[in-house]
């Protein structure tokens, strides 16, 4: 005797790949965050960052925010943003500025983020990557890194995504050719 209607096919694979992309993310974000917090109280690792993920989630004009490993080591979060207004919004956020205090307390302060971008309209894509390392990645710096780096794109026209693509489907392309199911 049966109960409950038996899922059909397409549900169960459905529900299949929603728990593997939710146990990937798991994976992917406890990856991410696996060096010691500094001994020194003078340095920082990758691991006394703030929830960065959290915090861009939470960022007006964000689009969607992704976490992966590269070459096994280095970490990174791609951001996806709505405009240049929205990578300023993140850019003056208060974490934002308390990080760049924190582990780079002698880098000069800079103006606007993108202050020679003149599309207000672009989306944008910032993908940030650091490596962990025993050494501070830079005079002045306090965060033990051999490498950080902070990358702005944004896209040409034109594209094909054939049910779904590596960018959010709520960031507009112009002449992206969307297929979906």
């Amino acid at each position: 005797m049966q109960l409950l209607p038996s899922p059909s096919r397409k549900r169960r694979t459905d529900i299949r790949n929603i728990a593997l992309v939710g146990v990937g993310i798991a994976i992917g974000y406890s990856l991410a965050f696996q060096t010691s917090p500094s001994q020194d109280p003078k340095t920082f690792t990758v691991q006394d960052f703030p929830n960065l993920f959290q915090g861009l989630k939470q960022t007006p004009g964000i689009l969607d925010v992704k976490i992966a490993i590269l070459d096994g080591k280095k970490q990174t979060i791609l951001a996806w943003f709505k405009n240049k207004a929205a990578v300023q919004a993140w850019y003056s956020s208060k974490m934002h500025r308390e990080a760049m205090i924190k582990f780079f307390p002698n880098m000069p302060g800079g103006g606007e983020a993108l202050e020679g971008f003149k599309d207000e309209k672009a989306p944008l894509l910032v993908v940030a990557t650091v490596t962990p390392d025993e050494k501070l990645v830079m005079q002045g710096s306090a965060l033990k890194a051999e490498q950080i780096a902070i990358e702005i794109y944004t896209h040409v026209p034109g594209g094909l995504t054939i049910g779904g693509g590596f960018g959010p489907k709520a960031m507009e392309v112009p002449g992206m050719m969307r297929i979906e199911d």
